[in-house]
């Protein structure tokens, strides 16, 4: 019986070959990356392995800990938000932009501090402040963040704020609130500030730049453009916080973005840029129809040289983003005509896509805000959110032309 040479391998077996993964040689360089779909990853020696999970070696171990698709968009937006400036910051992706302001809750916060948010802020934000008030003892004040010198007050006499939440431009009244003000307010008071960019991208809006501490993006939105997965951002200037802090809440919780939907958010951030500059053109022209439009008593969007805060906005953003809303002088019930008459128009609460999205808030996504809470800051029975897509323009007109009849 002939040996086998010491140089000669053992032949696998035929279920070994069909389990192993063995490229070889080959060298893999893809011009686009590919999605990588492993929970786990190999070492290539027992020395390494120690290394890395003692800290002494950077690699991946697990994929609820991170993963190459992950780092990939966060390396991406971490150079978007802080494009042109001499800013270092972090970026850590989310599971949704919701599970982004969670991980920002339990890192800041303790039991017995409190909250100071804008009023005007996305449905689900509020729900999430107000649903967890009692279980962490965490209290939320709300506040019109138009009015600084009510809120100085409020952040003089509370000293347990250690949160400033705000929106800009916000959900769904698109009103601009002026960052480097309130950024100012949270150092003197010691508070750290937040503001949810999801209306803006950091294509037209760099909170950073106005001396916030934490941006939150549901990318799920215009980051990802085309509505085809869930995701959301917490960016950081405190790299360390979000490095080890955060970065260890969403490990322990399981909620980073999964693989699949951040390679699909790669490939929306591709044409952010492009994009972001026709929903800007064509939300402007919708916004010019509606102001004519007999059926509509107000057009909020701060393209216009009308809206209050058109100043504002122009100082702190590139363009003025796709989003508006408007109201209808019947209210309530002329809300749910409407929204019955849309064929063009994609009746869903969501926004940011390359078509057009329409909403009634107080029957959809701000229905479980308390009626008092959400007209106080100008959400009323009336009033449409319109995420306004890159069609042709005079289709969309046309749509809402007809459903105003």
């Amino acid at each position: 019986m002939k040996k086998e040479s010491k140089n000669q391998k053992k032949a696998l077996g035929f279920a070994s070959i069909t389990s192993q993964d063995n490229f070889g040689k080959t060298i893999i360089t893809p011009h686009a990356s590919p999605i990588f779909t492993s929970s786990t990853y190999v070492y290539e020696s027992a020395e390494k392995a120690q290394q890395v999970f003692k800290g002494e070696a950077e690699a991946f171990i697990y994929s609820r800990w991170s993963h190459p698709n992950a780092e990939l968009v966060e390396n991406k937006l971490e150079q978007l938000e802080t494009f042109g400036l001499n800013i270092k910051a972090k970026a850590l992706v989310f599971s949704s932009g919701m599970s982004a302001l969670s991980a920002l809750y339990q890192s800041v916060l303790k039991p017995g501090d409190k909250i100071l948010a804008q009023g005007n802020i996305y449905g689900t934000a509020v729900d999430y402040f107000n649903q967890y008030q009692e279980t962490f003892n965490i209290e939320v004040i709300y506040a019109d963040f138009k009015n600084l010198a009510e809120l100085e007050s409020i952040l003089k006499a509370e000293k347990k704020i250690k949160l400033i939440y705000t929106e800009t431009p916000s959900n769904p009244t698109l009103n601009c609130y002026d960052l480097k003000a309130l950024s100012l307010l949270g150092k003197k008071y010691n508070a750290k500030v937040a503001v949810d960019n999801t209306f803006a991208s950091p294509y037209l809006q760099q909170p950073l730049k106005f001396g916030v501490d934490f941006i939150i993006h549901s990318s799920t939105k215009y980051l990802n453009g085309h509505g085809t997965g869930l995701s959301g951002f917490l960016v950081g200037r405190d790299v360390e916080l979000i490095k080890k802090q955060i970065w260890k809440i969403r490990k322990l919780n399981g909620t980073i973005c999964a693989p699949f939907d951040a390679w699909l958010l790669n490939i929306g951030m591709k044409t952010l840029s492009l994009r972001m500059e026709q929903h800007c053109a064509n939300a402007l022209a919708v916004a010019k129809f509606l102001q004519s439009n007999p059926a509509v008593s107000k057009v909020n969007y701060l393209g216009l040289k009308e809206h209050a805060d058109h100043a504002l906005a122009k100082k702190q953003m590139k363009n003025f983003a796709g989003v508006l809303s408007f109201e209808l002088k019947k209210g309530y019930k002329a809300g749910e005509k409407f929204m019955k008459k849309i064929k063009l128009c994609k009746l869903t609460a969501s926004l940011g896509t390359i078509d057009t999205l329409i909403q009634h808030p107080a029957s959809m996504s701000h229905s479980f805000v308390p009626k008092e809470q959400r007209e106080a800051y100008g959400i009323t029975d009336g009033l449409v959110r319109l995420s306004v897509g890159i069609e042709d323009v005079k289709d969309v007109i046309a749509d809402l032309a007809q459903a105003l009849k």
